[in-house]
């Protein structure tokens, strides 16, 4: 068994699987949709993000077929998990590769 050790600034964006992509969306919510009050379930957020953070929204977006506003979505609901895994084990993510290699991802 192989270990390696890998900052997360260091990785290429980690890809979700693209299964249930049935559904045509927008990169913009409803006009209107400025928050979680108007019933639509929809909170609107203005973030400034830095070149590498562009860079990688284009790259998962291109490659899965979803809308930024998806990708971004989904990539919050998987920071999510991952978070709670790190705070499980020690603030250290595992990753066992299929060729047994084990990499310990940290996320500064």
């Amino acid at each position: 068994m192989h270990l390696k050790d890998t900052d997360a600034s260091e990785r290429a964006p980690a890809f979700v699987d693209a299964a249930a992509r049935g559904r045509a969306t927008s990169d913009e919510g409803p006009a209107g949709s400025g928050g979680s009050g108007s019933g639509s379930g929809l909170t609107r957020v203005t973030v400034n993000l830095n070149r590498q953070a562009v860079q990688a929204l284009e790259a998962v977006s291109d490659a899965t077929g979803y809308s930024k506003t998806d990708t971004i979505n989904r990539a919050l609901q998987v920071y999510a998990i991952v978070q709670k895994i790190m705070e499980r084990n020690g603030g250290v993510l595992h990753v066992k590769h299929d060729d047994g290699e084990l990499e310990r991802i940290h996320i500064v």
